[in-house]
């Protein structure tokens, strides 16, 4: 029998062909296997007889092979085989690509179960292509049940892993559950053990169901209990209280190149009534792309600075660090507040406008004396890395941090013991009826409104080579009025399968065709932190007219010159990241084009017209979840990064009842004394990093 956190290579009967999958998967346990949860399931419960089966619908038929050849093919190391299928009923031809063993495997006469959707085609008839095969004389894994569907890596296939995720739950003895079995019968939950078993094996649709809810509930009570036990700690510590300075206020905001909007002023006014209280502030500033975020979080460092105190503000991104480095520069100026930028290439000091470099002892001496604007990512935790004055932790985008970092609290703790004051901040709105869940635990600050003079960036949909040359013609008359331009590509390397353009690809083929004479300049993440830098000031200096690069631009990146923005393959992203990238333009007085390129007439843009019709983020938000209704919550496809890994966006109310649980849990626990078993699960989620 098998127990949760046995080693994978105990799952009875393995091939060493399926040992060699696991460690593809890079999986340790058995554990982590079972926490891969399928990503839909496809129904081939329905068995049927060839005569009376519906086409274009999922089905199952125990036929008999009536014949199997080799077909002649044109392409080299390409296989085809043709089969011909019967039962009492009829026949039907069913062929498979590259799979040349099935002649060894199977042969006339033999008796299989055949799942997959019958089609017609125009040329041979009605027929399966690929369809899932197995023998009739034993157990099946996909054919006549639900089959799960998982997300695969490398050379591993469905076939092989729903072999080795059924050994194991076969084979899986009583396990420990964490969640009290109080909570379980409240909500109506099963246990770990049968929701394993439902999701993996489930006899119908609402098995499976059933099984992911008590993960997702899993998952999202666990987040709240961490977040809730982080604050709970921070408000026992107490925190420095900065006395609000009124006539440096006034200085500050008359020195400042523009004036504050209605929203900003609220947001910063809020956080300066926190800075003053023991209590430590927990605030969270979310606003549209350019709404004016960063000056906020300026206006509160230069505060506690007026205080005496440091501020620490981090960026989950090297390019991001050094762009609110710069920022900050130009809004302290003129009141000679210092700025330490410390990322993984570069260390500097800006002191009475005189940039000095420093060496890693010169920062960590820098940091030790205190008073001081620290700007760069979450190592800036690190404990010689943090001013041990540090009175308020700045967070931008601050999903993308782990608990523990965002909180600054398990990895730091001043000498006196109390706890920073928490400004966190997000451009990714969040539609109401999730921010209860996300951010239950902060003061919300909302800006809408955004700068005077700021045009609203236009959004046009182009459709294959036509749309795309269009928009290329945009770009050239762009760069003619001495403007610039992004071109945002999916991918960094070659072209994949769905045929999505890539950054290495496309400045090759522009360079020497379509913007052929424009000065070109690529930027993705496999590029060395120095050749990153290089790029982005290169592009910010105007000596390039276009940036062609990968989603590392969809955050921080201010280039006011740049008017004009390509998203290829723009089908893929989901409808919150074309408009965080498309925040990368719009950020002048100048008029802004972002251009949607699908990549041909079969692709669907119905969502994307949800962009062409508005510039607000947060009715983007709300459009997105109603149209997505499922998919990682927050998640970022693209990158890899998501908040959470079972969560979506229709499990609203599920979500609404696991923090109601560990609200409930924590009234009368507040520090989970009485709980060690919900304790430890919640420092482990705390501990859990979601950055690059």
């Amino acid at each position: 029998m098998l127990a949760w956190k046995d080693p994978v290579t105990y799952i009875h009967g393995l091939t060493a062909q399926q040992r060699r999958v696991l460690k593809q998967l890079e999986v340790e346990t058995v554990g982590d296997l079972l926490s891969i949860l399928p990503r839909r399931y496809d129904d081939y419960s329905n068995l049927v007889k060839i005569a009376y089966m519906p086409i274009g619908e999922p089905v199952t038929l125990k036929v008999k092979i009536k014949q199997l050849k080799k077909l002649p093919t044109f392409r080299r190391r390409f296989v085809m085989i043709r089969g011909l299928l019967e039962d009492d009923s009829g026949a039907v031809a069913a062929t498979w690509f590259n799979q040349p063993w099935m002649l060894e495997q199977l042969k006339p006469g033999d008796e299989v179960y055949v799942s997959g959707v019958a089609k017609r085609h125009p040329r041979f008839g009605l027929g399966f292509a690929s369809p899932l095969w197995e023998p009739a004389n034993a157990e099946t894994l996909a054919a006549g049940n639900i089959a799960p569907v998982y997300p695969l890596v490398g050379q591993v296939t469905q076939k092989t892993l729903r072999k080795i995720m059924k050994a194991a739950v076969d084979d899986l003895s009583d396990i420990e559950d964490s969640m009290p079995v109080e909570i379980l019968a409240n909500q109506h939950l099963p246990i770990l053990i049968d929701a394993l078993r439902l999701v993996h094996r489930p006899a119908i649709a609402e098995d499976a169901e059933k099984g992911r809810s008590r993960f997702v509930f899993d998952e999202v009570f666990f987040y709240q209990l961490a977040l809730r036990l982080a604050r709970n700690e921070a408000d026992l510590g107490g925190a420095p209280q900065i006395k609000f300075d009124e006539a440096f206020a006034k200085k500050f905001v008359a020195q400042l190149p523009f004036e504050l909007t209605p929203d900003q002023k609220r947001a910063a006014w809020s956080a300066f009534k926190d800075l003053e209280q023991s209590r430590p502030m927990r605030r969270l500033v979310q606003g549209d792309v350019g709404s004016g975020k960063t000056v906020v979080a300026a206006f509160c460092a230069a505060m506690v600075y007026r205080g005496g105190l440091s501020t620490a503000f981090m960026a989950p991104t090297d390019i991001l660090a050094k762009q609110h480095a710069l920022t900050l520069q130009r809004f302290f100026k003129p009141h000679h507040i210092p700025v330490l930028l410390v990322t993984s290439s570069t260390r500097y000091l800006d002191e009475g406008g005189e940039i000095t470099k420093l060496s890693i002892q010169e920062t960590k001496n820098r940091l030790a004396a205190g008073r001081i604007v620290a700007v760069g990512t979450h190592a800036l935790l690190e404990r010689d890395q943090c001013p041990s004055d540090l009175a308020l932790a700045i967070v931008d985008e601050q999903h993308r941090f782990g608990v523990a970092q965002r909180e600054a609290l398990t990895v730091l703790e001043r000498p006196d013991k109390m706890v920073p004051h928490l400004l966190s901040m997000t451009a990714t709105p969040i539609p109401r009826s999730l921010a209860m869940t996300l951010f239950g635990d902060l003061d919300v600050s909302t800006i809408k409104t955004k700068p005077a003079g700021r045009q609203p960036v236009t959004t046009r949909i182009m459709v294959g080579e036509t749309g795309r040359n269009l928009a290329y013609q945009a770009v050239k008359e762009a760069v003619r009025r001495g403007e610039q331009a992004f071109i945002v590509c999916p991918l960094i390397d070659p072209s994949d399968k769905l045929g999505s353009k890539s950054v290495e690809e496309e400045i090759v083929r522009l360079r020497n065709g379509p913007l052929k004479g424009l000065k070109l300049l690529a930027l993705h993440g496999k590029l060395s932190a120095v050749d990153k830098d290089q790029a982005m000031n290169d592009f910010k200096e105007k000596k390039a007219d276009v940036l062609i690069a990968t989603t590392v631009v969809e955050v921080g990146v201010d280039i006011p010159n740049a008017t004009i923005m390509l998203i290829e393959s723009a089908e893929r992203f989901g409808l919150a990241q074309l408009h965080q990238l498309r925040g990368r333009i719009g950020r002048s007085d100048k008029p802004c084009v972002c251009h949607l390129i699908a990549t041909d007439e079969d692709a669907d843009i119905t969502r994307l017209k949800v962009l062409e019709r508005t510039t607000d983020g947060f009715e983007v938000a709300e459009e997105d979840l109603k149209i997505r209704g499922s998919g990682n919550l927050l998640g970022y496809e693209q990158s890899g990064r998501s908040l959470f890994r079972y969560a979506r966006f229709t499990d609203v109310g599920i979500m609404s009842q696991a923090r109601d649980q560990a609200l409930e849990i924590l009234k009368n626990d507040p520090l989970l004394k009485n709980n060690q078993t919900l304790r430890s699960r919640a420092e482990e989620v705390r501990q859990t990093a979601h950055g690059e």
